[in-house]
């Protein structure tokens, strides 16, 4: 352990690996500068947090609760600095999902954001070439789009909007994750933070704009609590 000129926070010196490892100390947690390479463990009173940053989304949710005396508890953080998905290209990607779901086929969208394209504010939908089936889609290698996607959008036709074990697996990487079912009846989205395996449900609204007729699975269960 290097030297720590902060009092507040305890840790690794900058440089020493992929993930950085803070012990929060003496105030509530206001994020300092990541100490990883990809992320952080955050030790707080109230548990662990993982706290991670990439260009326009910045996160901090805990991941472990527990009851650590002597230190001070870590705030959660969703920071969103990019616009939101735009409606018409939401809808766009409803009607491309209901296409596959005719078929009973499941099928994989990236958004993708670049401050240099003109339309949509920004974000280019992309649909990879993949393979689909009923229960799955999984794109082809190599992926370009996946290397640049903040977004990550699959269906799954006619079953409810729900992360599986599968898609636990599958979506191991930093960005924001989502899933529309029930595309026939009542189509819906749930949305999450994915942090190299770790997960966090927003409401889709925090990125998206949705357009009439989509409901947003994690606004829907906060209402009904």
């Amino acid at each position: 352990m290097g030297v720590n000129m902060n009092p507040s926070y305890s840790f690794d010196p900058p440089g020493v690996g992929l993930v950085g490892y803070v012990v929060n100390r003496h105030r509530d947690y206001d994020p300092p500068p990541l100490q990883g390479a990809m992320f952080d463990y955050v030790v707080a009173a109230d548990g662990v947090f993982v706290h991670a940053q990439r260009d326009g989304l910045g996160v901090c949710f805990r991941i472990a609760p527990a009851e650590v005396r002597g230190l001070a508890k870590c705030s959660e953080l969703f920071a969103f600095a990019l616009p939101k998905v735009p409606e018409e290209l939401m809808s766009e990607l409803c009607y491309r999902a209901e296409e596959w779901a005719n078929g009973r086929l499941e099928t994989l969208f990236h958004l993708v954001w670049t401050p240099v394209y003109l339309w949509n504010e920004g974000w280019e939908l992309i649909e990879p070439e993949q393979a689909r089936a009923s229960t799955s889609c999984r794109p082809d290698e190599p992926c370009l789009s996946a290397e640049r996607a903040i977004i990550e959008i699959h269906s799954h036709h006619t079953m409810p909007a729900r992360f599986s074990g599968t898609d636990d697996a599958d979506e191991t990487g930093f960005r924001l994750y989502g899933v529309i079912g029930d595309l026939r009846r009542s189509p819906s989205i749930r949305m999450r933070v994915g942090v190299y395996g770790y997960f966090y449900e927003i409401p889709a609204s925090w990125a998206l704009e949705l357009p009439a007729g989509l409901m947003d699975c994690n606004e829907e269960e906060e209402e009904v609590r």
